[in-house]
């Protein structure tokens, strides 16, 4: 019996990716909280960057302790624009991570937080438009 997310689950009983994922993920909240509280004197804003990183590990876990199976070849190629319009989770997941960290490296340069957001936004989908296009399905 399999009562995981995802469908998979660990073969000795343990923890799922998935959960093992979502916990590191919100490991790193407060973590990032307290660096905004300490360095900027803003915990939301140290909040939402490890909101922003947590969510990238909770998404890309699971694809990168999955073993790889050779038989999960893909039978047909797809277009850039198919695999662009569906969501890829490992894509997102590789992608959010470097923009929330882009985003606290800006609040040090500049104290216009909004200009950050935008930036880091753009940031992230430039890296994961190609990851969404290069990686395999069977990593989403």
């Amino acid at each position: 019996m399999n009562d995981s997310r995802d469908g998979r689950s660990a073969d000795d009983g343990g923890r799922s990716p998935a959960l093992i994922g979502a916990g590191i993920g919100v490991l790193e909240l407060p973590v990032f909280g307290y660096l905004g509280l300490v360095l900027f004197g803003q915990p939301i804003f140290g909040a939402f960057v490890g909101l922003v990183i947590g969510l990238g590990t909770y998404l890309s876990f699971p694809a990168l302790v999955a073993d790889d199976d050779p038989s999960d070849i893909e039978p047909t190629p797809e277009s850039v624009g198919d695999r662009l319009r569906r969501f890829h989770r490992t894509a997102a997941g590789l992608a959010l991570p470097p923009a929330g960290i882009l985003l606290f490296a800006w609040r040090f340069v500049n104290e216009n937080v909004l200009v950050g957001v935008l930036a880091t936004a753009l940031i992230g989908l430039a890296i994961y438009a190609p990851l969404a296009v290069l990686l395999p399905r069977r990593r989403s």
